[in-house]
């Protein structure tokens, strides 16, 4: 402590006393490092020392924020343009240039702005303040009005540099350790604990009246990590999160987990809110030269008067889900009466549907697949149904997201996967041979087990491999574009074959089809509302590059004879629809394929 060193061996220390308080007061500085106080405190008495040690008019300590030094602490009292939290930028500043010298103030252009400075002063110190690391962190900067001994107090004033260097790295320390606890590292945004605090305070206060909690469901961002790299997946939340902050009724943002965001929203009709956000998420997002498309799914739920935050929380996920289940049409949805009675409904759906398979209430049935050329029927898509003995028959719309969401599709696709290879083998014993598609969900694809179950399925049937058909949509595909063709290049090795189904509802890129080892696509029934104008261009053009890519064509959803004869001119090679069959149960499939089998 060279200052109270300083003071201890002068002599000429006035008044009485003044020794003391010196030591004393450099002291409580290092004490108040210590046990970190406020910042301005703590420079506050490092200024007042710093003047009182060369009796300047004016010392001030400066913090750089950036490239602007901010006024924090000063010893002396300080000109309007000074008060905190005045800023200036540095390269104007003409004392952040002295590094440890003096200057007259009139002697240099860069002065003219601060003339009639604190009382007349007519000279200038400044020495830069640098952390441990030789990172610049502000300056120390003495106004007086006469020139004082620079070499006499040249180690005082650097042990009082030192230390308001010492401050500001710990104060920076703290804020960065604060915000990091606070804030979430991708995206800036606050995280779930700041929001539930912010939540809980809004309650509080009684502000909770008239606010919305909005929640963003960024399905796309998953897949742009998947194909192209952890970085362009972080920019696209962070961009997302920069639209969402300029949302003129988001009071509060915060990022949960994953790929989902949450809004605090007030002054504004909930479902204008939902909407508003979700316009300005749909716009493309320009990352890395690409053209990205977030998908959002937005979920709003309106403050309820005495609920707990988990529970508004669970009605805006709530929310959300319904928002991501509706593929076409809005992609928002504000939490409702109907919603709830639907939560409630899909918990008592998921409790009777675990176990539905142990207890004998699944079955397939099977939807013909025809060959164009001739009519004749040469697969079936196997189609899962649920006999339920409370409620009776299950559409597979109200049971399958179900599964898909809670994970119960995992187990339900087992089931479906070893009693189609059972199916298949009864028809290939009887001399009646034909491939069987069998769904799989991306959480089987996922499942590193999946390739095993799948030759434990061939196995104990004996099926012949070839008439299984894997069908896996392209979202699936997309979802771990690089692990899912390595499972299917294994599987294909087994002898099952694939399709890939839903085609251009995704992705729809024939240039990957290249890497997987597809037999054929089945176009999605969405490309036939062409052919209702007349030509279908997308349509030609699809069934052209596959068969260039040597794969077959599927047309599903096929309904009018109309449609039959526009794909049958176009070169399809099968189609699938009502129009040709409708999903039946297996004995109704086995008496079709006899009686083609007899003409």
């Amino acid at each position: 402590m060279l200052l109270a060193r300083r003071h201890e061996d002068s002599e000429a220390a006035s008044p009485q006393g003044g020794r003391a308080d010196a030591v004393l007061r450099l002291k409580q500085v290092y004490r108040a490092i210590a046990s970190q106080a406020p910042l301005e405190c703590t420079l506050g008495e490092i200024a007042r020392l710093a003047r009182e040690e060369s009796d300047a008019r004016l010392a001030v300590v400066f913090v750089l924020r950036g490239e602007e030094l901010e006024t924090v602490a000063a010893g002396g009292e300080l000109p309007q343009w000074l008060k905190p939290p005045a800023r200036i930028p540095a390269a104007a500043a003409p004392w952040w240039a002295l590094r440890g010298r003096m200057a007259e103030m009139g002697s240099g252009a860069g002065w003219a702005p601060y003339a009639g400075l604190a009382g007349g002063a007519r000279y200038c110190w400044s020495d830069r303040l640098c952390t441990a690391a030789g990172e610049l962190a502000g300056c120390l900067t003495l106004f007086a009005q006469r020139p004082f001994d620079e070499d006499r107090l040249r180690e005082a004033l650097a042990e009082l540099a030192e230390l308001a260097a010492l401050a500001i790295e710990q104060a920076n320390l703290l804020d960065e350790l604060r915000y990091r606890a606070e804030h979430d590292g991708v995206t800036g945004l606050w995280n779930r604990q700041q929001l539930e605090e912010r939540i809980a305070g809004l309650r509080e206060r009684g502000g909770a009246a008239g606010a919305a909690l909005v929640l963003v469901s960024l399905e796309g961002a998953k897949r742009v990590r998947e194909i192209l790299g952890e970085e362009t997946g972080d920019a696209l939340l962070r961009s997302a999160a920069g639209r969402l902050m300029r949302l003129p009724e988001a009071d509060f943002a915060a990022r949960l987990s994953g790929d989902e965001l949450a809004v605090l929203a007030s002054g504004g009709d909930p479902q204008q809110i939902g909407q508003h956000l979700l316009r300005m998420l749909d716009e493309p997002f320009l990352l890395d030269g690409h053209e990205i498309h977030a998908r959002p799914a937005v979920g709003v739920a309106a403050a309820e008067a005495d609920e707990e935050i988990r529970h508004w929380l669970r009605r805006a996920r709530a929310a959300t889900a319904a928002a991501r289940a509706r593929r076409n049409g809005g992609r928002c949805v504000v939490f409702d009466a109907t919603l709830r009675l639907e939560a409630l409904e899909r918990l008592e759906l998921e409790r009777r549907l675990r176990g539905a398979a142990a207890r004998g209430e699944l079955v397939l049935h099977y939807q013909p697949q025809v060959r164009l050329a001739d009519g004749r029927t040469v697969g079936y898509e196997a189609l899962m149904r649920w006999r339920s003995p409370e409620v009776g028959m299950v559409s597979p719309g109200a049971f399958i997201p179900v599964a898909e969401e809670t994970g119960l599709i995992v187990e339900l696709g087992r089931w479906a996967l070893e009693e189609a290879c059972r199916q298949a083998r009864q028809w290939e014993l009887r001399g009646l041979p034909a491939r069987v598609g069998v769904n799989v969900s991306a959480l089987q694809m996922a499942d590193a087990g999946f390739v095993d179950e799948v030759a434990r399925a061939l196995e104990a049937t004996a099926v012949a491999p070839q008439l299984i058909e894997l069908e896996i949509t392209e979202s699936a595909v997309m979802e771990n574009l690089g692990q899912t063709a390595e499972r299917m290049r294994k599987l294909r090795r087994l002898g099952v074959q694939f399709a890939l189904d839903d085609f251009g509802t995704g992705s729809s890129s024939l240039a990957y089809l290249k890497e997987l080892p597809v037999e054929r696509i089945k176009v999605d029934r969405s490309f036939l509302r062409e052919l209702e104008q007349g030509r279908a261009p997308l349509l030609e053009s699809i069934i052209r590059m596959a068969h260039g890519l040597g794969l077959s064509v599927i047309v599903e959803g096929v309904e009018t004879e109309q449609q039959l004869a526009a794909l049958r001119a176009m070169g399809a090679d099968e189609v699938q629809g009502f129009l040709t069959g409708r999903p039946m149960p297996a004995e109704d499939a086995e008496a079709r394929r006899a009686a083609e089998g007899r003409d």
